[in-house]
């Protein structure tokens, strides 16, 4: 027997020993039944137990559910009140813009004891009388009053009265011939009674032109 055959018969021996052995030795053996945890087939109960009360707990919601929707179908709905009908406000009074106009005053008179008298006066000697209707509460009022009292007076000749608007009509002597229909509304009266009327905000150079024109008598 050659060596080559000889290598062949042991290597085929080597694997029958090791076969053997394995099947003595080796293979694993198969795990015994008593050493299974018993966790599963307890839990299998408890299971069984929980999904019986869910059942249960989902029947009696269905129950219910279904006794709420009878009742709501026997009682007739409630008729919802309808919505109050909103009242239309009446339009709000478009502020009158900017404007000026001329006018001839009433007459002036000694008028001792009335509101007007500090302005007739004023008038009689001959000063350029500047009036300012106005709402303390109001933005452009407030201003406009700003720039009146940052007004030149020109050495006196030129009087400033400042009048609330709710008050206009304890003023007849001035404000007779004259529309004030809001304020701000400034009167500038120049030395021949001449009225001018400047409706809405003062601008201080429209007003200082505007005294400055009564001044000179324009």
């Amino acid at each position: 027997m050659d060596q080559v055959s000889r290598r062949v018969l042991i290597a085929l021996g080597a694997t029958v020993a090791f076969f053997l052995l394995w099947l003595v030795a080796l293979r694993p053996k198969p795990v015994s039944v008593d050493a299974t945890p018993l966790a599963p087939t307890q839990a299998i109960p408890q299971a069984t137990t929980a999904a019986a009360a869910a059942d249960a707990a989902t029947a009696q919601s269905q129950a219910a559910a279904g006794a709420a929707g009878q009742a709501t179908t026997a009682a007739p709905a409630a008729t919802a009140a309808p919505a109050a009908t909103a009242t239309t406000a009446a339009p709000a009074a478009t502020a009158t813009p900017a404007a000026t106009e001329t006018v001839e005053p009433a007459a002036t008179s000694d008028s001792g004891g009335r509101r007007d008298g500090a302005i007739l006066r004023d008038i009689r000697d001959h000063k350029v009388v500047v009036v300012l209707f106005w709402n303390a509460k109001a933005a452009d009022d407030i201003a406009t009053r700003g720039v009146i009292r940052d007004l030149d007076l020109h050495d006196g000749k030129v009087a400033v009265h400042v009048v609330p608007v709710d008050r206009v009509g304890e003023y007849p002597a001035i404000t007779q011939g004259v529309t004030i229909a809001q304020s701000p509304t400034t009167l500038v009266i120049d030395r021949k009674r001449h009225t001018r009327v400047i409706a809405g905000l003062s601008e201080p150079r429209e007003l200082a032109q505007a005294v400055g024109d009564a001044l000179a008598g324009h």
